[in-house]
């Protein structure tokens, strides 16, 4: 299959296509000399994006931003693969907070504005011994659409917060701007979580919460050194979740 169109956003190459299944598997199958840090796979239609758990992307062709981004962060460990994930949720949050307010990250790395999801994000990685040799970094961030047909509960975008349209050029443009100021920083892991827990939804007050055997109050009591939540119920006993064990009521 051969690009539609092929160039460079200050760092980054941009392969960008028509259409395609999904950004992330075609990101995962380029061959190694073209898979190189600061890859970006766009496409106008996903006709099967993926997101977490098996779920499907919903995106109106030619409306939305959807794209995989490939990194070779240099030095992170597996343990610390979270940063990975904190970069580009960060990123994402700083391109969406510049056009609305009350964007937060619900944990582990959906984009949401107030109590609707804006964007979504699928970080596939590759190890190398101890280490992150690659990252497959897919995200969807809902543009310019103005009505959702599937059955997702709370879909919203850009355009339907604001009332006006954005040129998509621009808008790809001004997110790699802000993964790149994240990215810069991957090497300090505290400060990246400490940007991230400042703006993580719900994370002041008492919410209700579910687990495999129960249903239960707790506020957020921050990350572990795995990027795991930690959740502190009334009477002070802590619980740490990693993804899929734990979930939002």
């Amino acid at each position: 299959m051969t690009p539609c169109k092929r160039y460079r956003i200050g760092e980054f190459e941009v392969w960008e296509f028509e259409e395609l299944d999904s950004t992330n598997t075609y990101a995962s199958r380029l061959r190694p000399e073209d898979k190189k840090d600061k890859t970006v796979i766009l496409t106008g239609w996903q006709t099967g994006g993926r997101g977490q758990q098996h779920n499907r992307w919903e995106s109106e062709a030619g409306k939305n931003l959807s794209l995989s981004l490939v990194l070779k962060p240099q030095g992170v460990e597996a343990a610390s693969q979270f940063a990975v994930s904190m970069v580009i949720a960060l990123g994402c949050r700083d391109f969406i907070a510049r056009r609305t307010d009350g964007c937060s990250i619900k944990w582990p790395n959906d984009i949401y504005v107030g109590e609707q999801k804006i964007a979504g994000i699928l970080i596939e990685h590759t190890l190398s011994g101890n280490r992150i040799a690659e990252s497959v970094c897919g995200i969807g961030i809902n543009i310019n659409q103005r009505r959702f047909l599937s059955d997702a509960p709370n879909p919203v975008s850009l355009a339907q917060l604001t009332g006006g349209e954005t040129d998509l050029q621009a808008a790809l443009a001004e997110l790699l701007e802000c993964i790149t100021v994240r990215y810069a920083g991957i090497g300090d892991y505290r400060e990246l979580e400490q940007e991230f827990k400042a703006v993580m939804y719900r994370r002041m007050g008492w919410y209700r919460w579910r687990d495999a055997a129960r249903i239960f109050d707790a506020e957020i009591a921050g990350l572990d050194e795995f990027g795991r939540l930690r959740l502190r119920e009334p009477g002070g006993k802590t619980g740490v979740y990693g993804f899929k064990e734990i979930a939002y009521c």
